[in-house]
């Protein structure tokens, strides 16, 4: 399998949050476990937030992208880890 094959499915590991305490590191995925508002989050090359820092995004839904941090307002969610490419080519 490669890389993108094994984060498509978990592979490198997930966590949960449950809280309002800002979370770094790179994830490739965030489901929300339930109606989830965010106060920021943040892909590589811009905050997202601006666009939507007041959506409420309800259980079961997933975002893709390259997130590099993000905080809850409200929710909780899974973030699932994607793989360094800098640290780990």
């Amino acid at each position: 399998m490669d890389t993108t094959e094994l984060s498509r499915i978990g592979a490198f590991g997930s966590k949960v949050v449950t809280n309002a305490v800002a979370q770094t590191g790179t994830w490739m995925a965030i489901l929300c476990l339930s109606a989830t508002v965010f106060t920021t989050l943040t892909e590589p090359n811009g905050v997202v937030a601006g666009t939507i820092g007041s959506a409420v995004f309800p259980a079961g839904v997933t975002i893709y992208g390259a997130f590099t941090n993000f905080t809850l307002a409200s929710g909780s969610v899974r973030c699932y880890n994607t793989r360094n490419m800098v640290a780990n080519p």
